[in-house]
């Protein structure tokens, strides 16, 4: 499984150091999060983390499913820049046409299609067709459920071990902090952890979650 840290724009320098020395295998940009979205200046941090030997994810996340702030020329980065990073990651709901055009533009990348839900898990039939909806668009289907219970957080990776192929899966909020360090076990490819500030709710350090994830294999 590879650890991934989301960073914005804020002393990323300093902080691809530390993804490096701390065992991070790659970064996610966040562009909704960063101070400036010009193309020149977003390939420019591009750029910067591919030298220093990490994986890149690029995610313009739209502000209904957590991002930051819309960033409008959201569309004019991905198809430009995608190319150069390793993953890139859409949302669902900007629909199946429109994910396939974009897929058949971000060059050698692999299309992460994600789907956020800030409020439940839903029952295990309903998440195996959301998995289904996002592979169908694009290469790497990701969903990320709000955990209410530790059975919410199993139902979700009982799931992911029947759906075949690579796939991320995350229960978010505090009975899913498990999902983080263990689902690699049920088939997950990627987890995310956070230096300084989390982007999301049941993340763990990255320091901590490298040092977890090594004992369980």
């Amino acid at each position: 499984m590879l650890v991934f840290v989301p960073l914005s724009d804020e002393d990323l320098e300093g902080k691809l150091e530390e993804v490096k020395g701390l065992g991070g295998d790659g970064v996610e940009l966040r562009v909704d999060m960063f101070r400036e979205t010009s193309l020149d200046y977003v390939e420019e941090k591009v750029r910067r983390v591919k030298e220093k030997g990490l994986k890149v994810i690029l995610t313009v996340r739209s502000k209904e499913e957590g991002g930051r702030r819309e960033v409008p020329n959201k569309f004019e980065i991905v198809e430009n820049l995608g190319k150069l990073c390793d993953f890139v990651d859409l949302e669902l709901s900007l629909g199946y046409y429109r994910l396939r055009d974009l897929k058949g533009k971000v060059g050698g990348a692999k299309l992460i299609v994600s789907y956020h839900d800030f409020e439940r898990t839903p029952p295990p039939y309903l998440i195996m067709e959301i998995l289904r909806e996002c592979k169908r668009a694009g290469d790497i289907p990701k969903v990320a459920f709000t955990a209410r219970s530790y059975r919410d957080c199993l139902s979700l990776m009982c799931v992911s071990s029947r759906f075949e192929g690579e796939k991320i899966v995350i229960s978010m909020g505090k009975f899913g902090k498990v999902s983080r360090v263990s689902g690699f076990l049920f088939g997950s490819i990627i987890t995310y952890a956070f230096l300084g500030e989390r982007t999301a709710e049941g993340q763990l350090p990255l320091k901590e979650l490298r040092e977890i994830v090594n004992s369980l294999k």
